[in-house]
């Protein structure tokens, strides 16, 4: 009876020992994974710095748990897919914005880093020699730097203006005065301008005269106008006259009562031209108008008209006398009665060519 018992007891405490080991081997192998599991993690989001105990298994998990999120442009590392070690460090660099402008658009940029020539090429667009920009190239962006690019054209125009001719008048003393004739045509002239004009962003903003020249002169209208004078005779043609001169003409005769000369003399009738004077046709005039000197007397016209006689008005200077002296011509008649009838007139004298 106590031999049982005792043998009970036996394997009870067997039991309970195996059980002990049993525990003991799980309480360590559990503390071993407990240890293993646990990570010290260091997190440096763009400065600020903490210090993390988690069993997070990769870097994704522990940015979840914590509800970090990446913007656009930022930069993390390890990699979210990357594994978590003990003492790992996680460092965040967050982006900045940066805009550049150009074109007529513009482009936000996220970066971490870079100068403005960088961002130039990360917004593809390419700086020309004459382009201004608001930046050093080589200067570091800074968040929130608005770099704008002024585009800079030039071009030259080529400006054509006219030049006007001239008309050039010129007399001509063989025709009648009136009358004038083109001997050249005209012909406008040109002159060439080139001009350099500046641009900015498509806007013009300046514009300079770099040379001008004239590549084709102009050519003169040559007009030649008439000189000589023209009057319409009694008999509807014309006269042509250098002059007309207001005179007081008197009245002679180759009578015996004028001159004591009767007819059958030499010299009867003979003027200081050597002709013999004719009536309707002789005139004396002052020494300052040639002998043969023609001219045209319309009041001599009418004169004789009213008498029945037609006459040309055409008379020639063919005489002098001694009373015939500065405004003065005399007019010859046949006859006293008709040299008395005339009188002492005022007339107008064209000097025929």
């Amino acid at each position: 009876m106590n031999s049982h018992k005792g043998s009970i007891r036996s394997r009870f405490f067997i039991a309970l020992l195996i059980l002990l080991a049993i525990a003991t081997a799980a309480t360590a192998i559990l503390t071993h994974y407990v240890r293993d599991s646990i990570k010290h993690v260091i997190l440096d989001d763009d400065g600020y710095r903490v210090e993390i105990t988690t069993y997070d298994s990769s870097v994704e998990e522990l940015l979840k748990r914590y509800e970090i999120t990446l913007g656009p442009g930022d930069e993390i590392a390890p990699a979210p897919e990357e594994s978590l070690q003990d003492n790992t460090e996680i460092k965040i660099t967050r982006a900045m914005p940066v805009t550049v402008e150009a074109d007529g658009r513009k482009q936000v940029l996220h970066v971490t880093r870079g100068t403005i020539r960088d961002m130039l090429e990360k917004a593809d667009v390419k700086l020309r020699e004459k382009d201004l920009i608001n930046y050093p190239l080589t200067q570091p962006v800074r968040p929130y730097d608005h770099i704008k690019v002024t585009r800079m054209d030039e071009e030259v125009l080529v400006e054509k203006e006219a030049i006007p001719y001239q008309v050039v008048t010129k007399k001509n003393n063989q025709m009648d005065e009136g009358v004038s004739k083109v001997v050249q045509e005209g012909r406008q002239g040109e002159l060439e301008r080139r001009v350099l004009v500046t641009y900015q962003d498509g806007v013009e903003i300046d514009r300079r005269l770099v040379s001008e020249q004239v590549v084709k002169e102009p050519v003169d209208r040559v007009v030649e106008k008439g000189t000589v004078k023209r009057i319409k005779t009694s008999r509807g043609d014309y006269v042509r006259y250098s002059k007309s001169k207001k005179m007081t003409a008197t009245a002679y005769t180759a009578g015996y009562e004028s001159t004591g000369k009767r007819p059958g003399d030499k010299n009867y009738g003979i003027t200081s031209s050597g002709k013999k004077a004719k009536p309707y046709h002789t005139i004396a005039a002052p020494r300052n108008i040639p002998i043969g000197t023609k001219v045209y007397i319309p009041e001599l016209v009418k004169f004789w008209a009213k008498r029945g006689v037609s006459i040309s008005g055409i008379f020639t200077v063919e005489d002098r006398g001694g009373a015939v002296k500065g405004n003065i011509i005399d007019i010859y008649m046949e006859s006293t009665s008709q040299t008395k009838s005339w009188g002492r007139r005022s007339v107008t004298v064209y000097f025929v060519k």
